[in-house]
């Protein structure tokens, strides 16, 4: 797929071969964008085509998405993507769903319209301009769905041989915001868990400096619900220099977590995003989600 070209596919908005299913697509790459203006205006073209809501951002350093819509009309969106080599590798996390309305989530998930942004970074992790950018290259170690579970399971298992023995307590931070943490979260037995209560991201790296200590010294397991704030915010940490070098991140967030541990493994309650499932009546121009608050 070229950025500059039309898209393929468009006919049908969506396809309507998909029995009413309706879901939500998320997932990010981060990469060199050769044309960003024009892979944003690319989104924009090809996803009102297929009939998609939601929030795409578009920087020189990488896209991030999250759409909804009908399931045949993101599963176009994903082969379409997957066909562009800037795309290769990326965790397409998509779920099917359906259920009642709550537009205060829709509202609160971007689902009452489409959004297509160019902006200077991908992540902004704080406003503070004196603040430099970690590089996205220093961020934490991914860790599959399983293996993040095993470290949980066998609390005090060193996840660097070579680190000192100090560095093998585990600690588990949460890098969401609050109206997402108060619906769900990790709670491990005799784990410490962190949850910094943020109104939103760019809060995160104040709440870090703030209990840095808390944070020295350890094996750091950080999560999110699909893995992009963790990069950078993972990357600002071990940015702190000795003591914070063991920084690891839940590869794919809480959906493949979930999808790995259809019981909830260590996670307790909801996946905000996912678990408040698009539903959209597109005559209509009615946001259905399935709420499980």
């Amino acid at each position: 797929m070229d950025a500059r070209a039309q898209p393929r596919g468009q006919e049908g908005k969506g396809g309507g071969g998909d029995g009413g299913r309706y879901g939500v697509l998320l997932y990010y790459k981060y990469a060199e964008v050769p044309d960003a203006p024009a892979l944003a205006a690319f989104y924009a073209s090809h996803c009102r085509a297929l009939a998609l809501v939601g929030r795409v951002r578009v920087g020189p350093d990488g896209v991030n998405a999250t759409l909804g819509g009908r399931m045949a009309a993101l599963e176009k969106h994903v082969a379409e993507m997957s066909s562009n080599n800037l795309f290769e590798g990326t965790d397409f996390k998509l779920a099917s769903c359906e259920g009642p309305v709550d537009e205060r989530v829709a509202r609160e998930c971007g689902f009452t319209s489409l959004s297509v942004r160019l902006v200077k970074e991908l992540v902004t992790l704080c406003s503070n301009p004196s603040l430099a950018t970690p590089q996205i290259t220093c961020a934490g170690r991914h860790l599959s769905a399983s293996e993040f579970h095993s470290v949980l399971q066998n609390v005090g298992t060193a996840l660097d041989s070579e680190a000192p023995a100090e560095k093998n307590e585990v600690v588990v931070l949460d890098a969401r915001n609050v109206y997402e943490t108060r619906i769900g979260k990790f709670h491990v037995p005799n784990v410490v868990t962190l949850d910094p209560e943020i109104r939103q991201y760019s809060d995160l790296p104040l709440w870090i400096d703030e209990h840095a200590e808390k944070l020295r010294g350890k094996s750091i397991l950080m999560y999110c619900t699909g893995g992009i704030r963790c990069e950078m915010a993972s990357a600002y940490i071990r940015s702190k220099g000795e003591g914070f070098e063991n920084v690891f991140q839940l590869y794919g967030g809480i959906q493949r977590y979930l999808e790995q541990f259809p019981d909830g493994g260590y996670f307790e309650g909801k996946n905000f995003v996912f678990d408040h499932r698009l539903l959209l009546n597109l005559s209509h121009n009615t946001v259905w989600l399935n709420c499980f608050i």
